[in-house]
């Protein structure tokens, strides 16, 4: 019977893991490899020019080798290779894994250690937890408590969090804002956030995935209580794990072909037929599998190629950083630390290993033979200046790196230790062979794949579209996750798995790992995909203090209950609460926002505040009242802005928003109206009734409303409420801008002060503004009162300096934007930060709110600017030229000014009272045009601020609501 044969691109890990499998399985395999030696990034690469005649070559590196008590696939593997010990005895691989002793964190205050396994058979949540705590409070590196605390609860939050909720919500948002990092100490965001997650995976908390950050973290946590967390090899890779694992390979039938390059894949229609070699060499075989590096993958992916394998068109967006070693060779033998050292104050994002303290054959066979001590150090930021040479190490020499390197590491030791590293004395040192330099500067020819937020949508499945080809990679989908060795073998036995699927093998398929986490915690996970489900926030969003006795409560409560988690989920069910968890949710939100504040909710939070508006009966002028409000634009602009998005996946979620948008905006218009028509005892409640039966353009309340849904599908009462009192707070601000501005019209009509008197018109403001707050208290909201408080105070101020800074000619941009934040930008950021408030959003979207909110705010005041200028928006419903006739500097001339100088000084003498020459004026110096793509450009920035958002039909709204309103006309 004819064998299969398989041709393997790449002899890093993940292509001889395939080897191996396969060849166990009797399939007939050749690997083809670019270097000249197996390996990969893991090899050992002999130091050019330091071999002897009595010596071998010093051993040199991509980088130490590192493998985690979580590593289950790699020591799998490794236990399948035989081979000769130290000792001379015969074993495997996996015997020449050697155990370290702990860990040790260095900073230039202090310092911390781990246990590399602690003798303790705990492994709750809890004990998971209290020691990551312990870690970074009371150890010199000075983390304030309540940061720490914070990062706990963003840990346990991720691990009690449903798959669905990690990946539709976490894997889109980076580590630095997951933990929000903006907002916390120094110390939490060098030492926590950035130092560690550079340090182990070479990727900035900026740009990681916080799924991906949180889950690997956890691993090598949980590492500690369940076996050893860091183990390393006790020789040269090459020697104590490549070579014979080589070796085993060819004696299980498998070829290689060295020292040649995939340069492309040659098709016999759908299928693979051959792969065509840098030499021109075309190698034909029945299955492929592509083990390249991510970047050699990118390279060979043509147009050809991914047109039949449209899993991997999104290559292109997968991201690599710089992670490389540099070894120094010393004179003496160091003992540093019996484990890994992360340097956490170095720019250069530095963690050592000193190897000859796991070597039991010495280092004497090296070199020259003075050789007694290797401390091996991988650079994990190549784009941060240095302390010393005060350049970024991808623009030093290999002398520059070399010394600031050294002196980023004396700079951590204690007085003892840098003695003794100083007394070894370097005899020899080697950089990474990867790292070339060249006349255009350095080049990395071995860079490392890093999952940014969001890129897991981007990386390769099993099945890529072809059906003799496969791919096998860290960066392919695995458990595993992030790039290691680990990741790239697991990825190879789910590619081996995959061919044998495909082809009927009946070989036994290869064991795949997954990664551990509490079992305890199952439940909650559980419940989390249901509250995930009906769009709600994590329960832990929901908890105002999170203690270390909260900590404790939690692990006993988990351990508790873990005999019951297969059930928890079909009991949820049986008992309703899935589809109850909306109602009490809304219900909550309030007493929970208030507790988390320190004060107590005015009414009780079990209360609802009902919807009192859909029972009412409307009378024909309240019918009249209301066709006259659809006929405003507000109910055209919600279709247009939802119509206008083109995302097949929302689709029916975009057509229940549309619904759900529109009754909630008629049900504040009706509020409007029946308020009006219910109170007009006095001459005040008449102005009222004037102003809020004028339906504007309720961009305020729309926001708010789309807010509260961008973790939930409904909109709850306190939603409409909300929407109802910024739109409350905007009138009272409009009664007050028309009695400053002496405007005559508002939205068509004459304004109050005009109908009824300066004095009614400021009274029914203040009465607005009385009435808003109140009900924000009411409801149950006290916190967001306060923050409205503040936001008011800040609308009075910058009324106020606008005012007396009027027919001021000097004043500069930074005097109008300072005002237009305050005075507009403000209300509509509170009224997307009250509304994701309402709508149980967890902290970092509600921040996010908020400064998109506040960017949308700006903008809508740039286009307003606009509109009381140009000649071709006659009918905005509002005087026209106010801002020029009371002397007002807006953006759109302050553009201009800057423009053309003499232009502006010949329009100031004359008092800016020719409308039609300073509008042809703004015109020629294309300042209206300008100010609109300044618009243009803040909705830009607010839609950035919402990138840690997971995607949903009211963020594309949101969005899509936004860049509308800068096309407005009115």
């Amino acid at each position: 019977m004819k064998q299969t044969r398989v041709l393997i691109a790449g002899a890093g890990i993940a292509g001889l893991t395939a080897a191996q499998e396969l060849a166990e399985r009797g399939f007939l395999v050749t690997v083809v490899e670019a270097l000249a030696a197996p390996g990969g990034k893991s090899r050992s690469i002999p130091v050019e020019g330091s071999a002897t005649a009595d010596h071998q070559a010093l051993p040199g590196e991509h980088g130490f080798r590192f493998f985690p008590g979580f590593y289950r696939h790699i020591p799998d593997t490794m236990a399948r290779i035989p081979c000769l010990l130290a000792d001379g005895s015969y074993g495997s691989v996996a015997d020449n894994l050697a155990h370290t002793s702990r860990t040790l964190a260095l900073s230039k205050k202090g310092r911390w250690e781990v246990p590399n396994q602690l003798r303790s058979s705990s492994h709750d949540a809890a004990s998971l937890l209290s020691f990551l705590y312990d870690l970074f409070v009371g150890s010199g590196v000075d983390v304030p408590r309540e940061d720490m605390l914070h990062y706990v609860r963003c840990v346990f939050t991720m691990l009690t969090s449903s798959d669905e909720r990690r990946f539709g919500e976490f894997e889109n948002i980076s580590a630095w804002d997951y933990f929000q990092a903006p907002s916390r100490s120094e110390a939490y965001q060098k030492y926590v956030i950035n130092a560690v997650t550079r340090t182990l995976v070479a990727c900035r908390a900026a740009d990681m995935s916080a799924r991906s950050n949180v889950v690997v973290g956890i691993q090598l946590l949980s590492d500690i209580y369940r076996s050893c967390a860091d183990r390393v090899l006790n020789g040269p890779t090459s020697e104590v794990w490549i070579a014979p694992w080589v070796t085993h390979l060819q004696h299980l039938g498998v070829e290689f072909v060295l020292g040649a390059s995939v340069e492309n894949v040659l098709w016999d229609r759908t299928a693979a037929r051959a792969l065509q070699l840098s030499d021109g060499t075309e190698l034909a075989a029945d299955h492929f599998i592509l083990a390249l590096p991510l970047e050699a993958l990118q390279a060979i992916g043509n147009e050809d190629m991914l047109a039949r394998a449209p899993g991997l068109s999104r290559l292109g967006e997968l991201k690599t950083e710089w992670m490389n070693g540099i070894l120094f060779y010393l004179g003496q033998d160091i003992e540093l630390n019996h484990g890994h050292t992360i340097f956490l104050d170095a720019p250069w994002a530095l963690t050592s290993l000193c190897q000859q303290r796991f070597w039991p054959r010495g280092l004497a066979q090296y070199g020259d033979g003075t050789v007694r001590g290797i401390l091996s150090v991988c650079i994990s930021d190549f784009d941060a200046p240095g302390e010393y040479i005060r350049k970024p190490a991808r623009n030093c020499t290999p002398a520059e790196i070399q010394e600031e390197v050294w002196q980023q590491i004396l700079a951590h030791l204690a007085p003892t230790d840098r003695a003794e590293l100083e007394a070894a004395g370097v005899i020899a040192c080697s950089i990474d062979p990867s790292l070339r330099w060249t006349a255009e500067g350095m080049e990395n020819d071995a860079p490392l794949f890093v999952n940014t937020a969001g890129s897991w949508a981007a990386r390769p499945e099993l099945d890529i579209g072809i059906s003799n080809l496969f791919v096998a990679g860290d960066f392919v989908r695995t458990s595993t996750d992030v790039a290691t060795m680990e990741s790239a073998n697991e990825s190879a036995r789910r590619a081996v798995n995959h061919l044998l699927e495909l082809t009927g093998s009946s070989a036994q398929r290869c064991q795949l790992f997954p990664l551990e986490e509490p079992t305890a915690l199952t439940p909650l996970k559980v419940i989390d995909k249901l509250r995930f489900d009906a769009g709600l926030p994590h329960l832990l969003d929901l908890v105002p203090v999170f203690s270390g006795e909260t900590i404790a409560w939690l692990g006993a409560m988990t351990t508790r209950v873990a005999d019951y988690s297969v059930k928890a989920g079909d009991l949820v069910r049986q008992l309703g609460w899935d589809k109850r968890l909306p109602e009490f949710e809304s219900r909550a939100m309030r007493f929970i926002n208030n507790l988390g504040r320190g004060v107590a909710p005015v009414s009780k939070w079990a209360s609802s505040t009902g919807n009192t508006a859909g029972n009412t009966t409307d009378s024909p002028e309240q019918g009249k009242q209301e066709a006259q409000a659809k006929a405003s634009g507000v109910y055209a602009l919600i279709n247009d802005v939802v119509g206008a998005i083109n995302d097949k996946a929302l689709a029916d979620d975009l057509d229940k928003l549309r619904t759900h948008l529109i009754s909630a905006l008629d049900q504040t218009d009706r509020h409007f109206r029946e308020y009006g028509a219910s109170h007009q005892r006095h001459l005040i409640d008449g102005v009222l009734a004037d102003s809020l039966f004028q339906s504007g353009k309720r961009l305020r309340a729309s926001c708010a409303l789309l807010c509260s849904m961008l973790m939930r599908r409904f909109l709850s009462d306190e939603a409409i409420q909300v929407a109802i009192i910024t739109e409350s707070i905007h009138a009272a601000t409009l009664l007050h801008d028309d009695i400053i501005d002496e405007a005559d019209q508002r939205r068509g009509h004459p304004t109050a002060w005009k109908k009824y008197g300066v004095g009614a018109g400021v009274l029914a403001g203040n009465l607005l503004v009385s009435r808003a707050v109140r009900s924000l208290y009411r409801i149950g909201y006290n916190g967001l009162a306060d923050d409205l408080f503040e936001v008011i105070e800040s609308m009075i101020a910058a009324e106020s300096d606008q005012l007396s800074g009027r027919r001021n000619l000097e004043a500069s941009e930074e005097d109008y934007l300072r005002i237009i934040d305050g005075k507009t930008a403000g209300l509509f950021a509170w009224s997307c930060r009250a509304g994701a408030t309402v709508g149980g959003c967890n902290a970092a979207t509600v921040t996010a709110t908020a400064q998109f909110g506040r960017r949308m705010g700006l903008a809508f005041q740039l286009i307003d600017d606009i509109l009381d200028l140009d000649p071709a928006t006659s009918d905005t419903g509002k005087t026209r030229f106010t801002d020029l006739s009371t002397g007002l500097l807006t953006y759109p001339l302050l553009l201009a000014r800057q423009r053309d100088p003499q232009g502006f000084d010949v329009l100031a003498a004359d008092g800016f009272t020719n409308a039609a020459k300073v509008s042809a004026w703004l015109v020629a110096n294309a300042a209206l045009d300008d100010t609109r793509a300044e618009a243009a450009r803040q909705i830009a920035l607010g839609v950035e601020a919402l990138l840690p958002v997971r995607h949903s039909a009211a963020k594309a709204a949101l969005i899509e609501l936004a860049r509308a309103s800068t096309r407005r006309l009115r």
